[in-house]
């Protein structure tokens, strides 16, 4: 017997970064490639503690709502969720998820979704599985009209929602300035769109904090509406896939039974894992740990990088560069090059929105977190030497 497969769960792409993780593993590599946290900056001995006391909790065991663990939404609320009138929380299996239910609950199969380009790629994979067609947008710095967003939004058909990551932008780095961002939202309130603001990195800035989020400034808009996502994984633990969204009452129930015919409710276990830390106050000094960390080493590694031709664009925080390579040396086996060199990084191309579009040769994105400042310094070099080749 031929099983017929869905059409949409057919055309899912590859995940380009999954695919470097057997890469990452082998003895003596530097990774430049993957988002993830280095274990000194992970709080370990808090999640220990918070891991002990919730074991304990009958809570960690059972059922429990679809939206989430209540003294957990209060916790998130009080800490790092700041949650508007007529708004409500939903707790989530990261970001990730709530990308999923806000698609799913805006975007009909066949419609057409904004997303920024370069893009994250799991957001195309996302909109794959829904099956709704991604179509990229560029805001270029210093383009406070947002030309290339708005004729989007009036040439790209039927467009149902508009996925952004406008604060330290994956896997770009780049932050949208105030201006621009009520920009964006009165044109999504224009063509009465709704904007998905995925935020999961806006508390990793590294001297000033960035300016105010969509949802916090969509009270300043007339019609405008934000689904805000934001996660515990860049600033607590990835592993225990603790997210939330925050949306309008109503799109809130929407996503809270999409989310229960899916998973029923969030982990139970990490849910109280995460409860017992932010009852120990020691957030606050983890991320400022965490921000020193990450700015002494962005500095180290676009050090290196400048020197040796590469065109870096400023960031001011999160995870992320998205150099430009020296001029005339994007060439396509630079990716073996550099894995010979025992040094790894995304290849720009994996950020395409359409990957027929022949965007991004020319860049790679490099991820400053997963290395210690000395490890970053010998990764970069590496690169420049896989490069110069």
């Amino acid at each position: 017997m031929t099983l017929s497969i869905n059409p949409f769960i057919a055309a899912i792409p590859t995940n380009p970064l999954r695919a470097l993780f057997p890469y990452g593993a082998r003895p003596g590599m530097l990774n430049l490639a993957s988002g993830h946290p280095s274990k000194d900056a992970y709080d370990l001995d808090g999640l220990a503690e918070a891991a002990s006391r919730a074991s304990r909790d009958f809570s960690a065991w059972t059922y429990g709502p679809s939206a989430g663990d209540p003294a957990l939404i209060t916790a998130l609320t009080e800490a790092v969720a700041m949650v508007p009138p007529g708004k409500r929380l939903l707790v989530t299996s990261g970001a990730q998820q709530g990308i999923d239910l806000a698609t799913r609950t805006f975007a009909p199969p066949g419609a057409n979704v904004l997303v920024p380009e370069p893009v994250y790629p799991a957001v195309l994979s996302t909109c794959a599985a829904i099956g709704v067609t991604p179509v990229g947008y560029q805001i270029a710095p210093g383009d406070d009209d947002l030309a290339d967003f708005a004729a989007k939004l009036k040439t790209a058909g039927d467009v149902r929602a508009i996925y952004a990551l406008p604060t330290f932008g994956n896997p770009t780095g780049e932050t949208l300035t105030r201006a621009q961002r009520l920009r964006l939202l009165a044109l999504c309130a224009e063509h009465d769109v709704p904007v998905i603001e995925d935020a999961p990195y806006s508390d990793l800035w590294f001297r000033a904090p960035p300016p105010p989020s969509l949802l916090d400034l969509a009270s300043q808009v007339d019609g405008a509406t934000v689904i805000y996502l934001g996660s515990l994984s860049k600033i607590m633990s990835p592993g225990l896939r603790i997210g939330w969204l925050i949306a309008p009452e109503s799109v809130a129930a929407a996503m809270q039974e999409a989310r229960q015919a899916s998973d029923l409710q969030p982990n139970a276990l990490a849910q109280r894992v995460a409860w017992h830390y932010l009852q120990s106050g020691r957030l606050d000094g983890h991320i400022a740990r965490v921000r020193s960390l990450y700015a002494e080493r962005h500095d180290a590694l676009v050090a290196v990088l400048t020197k040796a031709g590469f065109t870096v664009p400023a960031v001011e925080g999160g995870m992320f560069i998205f150099p430009f390579l020296p001029k005339d040396k994007g060439n396509s086996d630079l990716f073996d090059r550099a894995v010979a060199q025992n040094v790894l990084f995304a290849p720009g191309p994996a950020f395409r929105a359409v990957a027929e579009s022949g965007l991004f040769a020319d860049r790679m994105r490099l991820c400053f977190a997963g290395l210690g400042k000395a490890d970053i310094v010998v990764a970069a070099e590496r690169l420049v030497a896989a490069v110069h080749a």
